[in-house]
Protein backbone atom coordinates (compact mmCIF):
# COMPACT_ATOMS: atom_id res chain seq x y z
CA UNK A 1 0.00 0.00 0.00
CA UNK A 2 2.41 2.17 0.83
CA UNK A 3 4.39 1.56 -2.68
CA UNK A 4 1.49 2.18 -3.91
CA UNK A 5 1.13 5.96 -2.76
CA UNK A 6 4.51 6.69 -3.18
CA UNK A 7 4.40 5.87 -7.16
CA UNK A 8 1.20 8.27 -7.55
CA UNK A 9 3.44 10.97 -5.21
CA UNK A 10 6.50 10.32 -7.76
CA UNK A 11 3.77 10.30 -10.68
CA UNK A 12 2.41 13.61 -9.86
CA UNK A 13 5.85 15.28 -9.52
CA UNK A 14 7.48 14.30 -12.89
CA UNK A 15 4.59 13.69 -14.84
CA UNK A 16 2.23 16.24 -13.98
CA UNK A 17 4.61 18.84 -13.45
CA UNK A 18 5.35 17.94 -17.22
CA UNK A 19 9.02 16.48 -16.53
CA UNK A 20 8.06 13.42 -18.02
CA UNK A 21 5.08 12.12 -20.76
CA UNK A 22 3.20 9.06 -19.10
CA UNK A 23 5.18 6.54 -21.29
CA UNK A 24 8.67 7.79 -20.14
CA UNK A 25 7.29 6.98 -16.47
CA UNK A 26 5.78 4.36 -16.91
CA UNK A 27 8.62 2.43 -18.79
CA UNK A 28 11.76 3.92 -16.27
CA UNK A 29 9.38 2.00 -13.93
CA UNK A 30 9.38 -1.14 -15.32
CA UNK A 31 12.77 -0.83 -16.74
CA UNK A 32 14.56 -0.36 -12.58
CA UNK A 33 11.71 -2.94 -11.55
CA UNK A 34 12.90 -4.04 -7.98
CA UNK A 35 14.73 -0.38 -6.47
CA UNK A 36 13.14 0.97 -3.18
CA UNK A 37 10.53 3.74 -4.58
CA UNK A 38 13.18 6.20 -3.43
CA UNK A 39 15.90 5.15 -5.57
CA UNK A 40 13.67 5.19 -8.29
CA UNK A 41 12.88 8.89 -7.47
CA UNK A 42 17.05 9.57 -7.03
CA UNK A 43 17.62 8.16 -10.29
CA UNK A 44 14.63 9.98 -12.06
CA UNK A 45 15.41 13.61 -10.69
CA UNK A 46 19.02 13.11 -11.32
CA UNK A 47 20.19 13.42 -7.70
CA UNK A 48 23.24 12.81 -7.14
CA UNK A 49 23.72 9.85 -4.60
CA UNK A 50 26.06 8.95 -2.32
CA UNK A 51 27.26 5.57 -0.77
CA UNK A 52 25.68 6.39 2.57
CA UNK A 53 22.25 7.55 0.74
CA UNK A 54 19.92 7.84 3.51
CA UNK A 55 15.91 8.29 3.04
CA UNK A 56 14.68 11.44 3.35
CA UNK A 57 11.65 11.68 0.95
CA UNK A 58 8.45 12.82 2.61
CA UNK A 59 6.01 11.91 -0.07
CA UNK A 60 2.87 12.81 1.83
CA UNK A 61 1.42 15.34 4.47
CA UNK A 62 -0.84 14.84 7.03
CA UNK A 63 -3.41 17.11 7.41
CA UNK A 64 -4.59 18.22 11.32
Amino acid sequence: MVGGLQFVALRKELVDSGKMTDKQFHDSILQLNQLPVELIRALLTKQPLQQDFKTSWRFYTINK
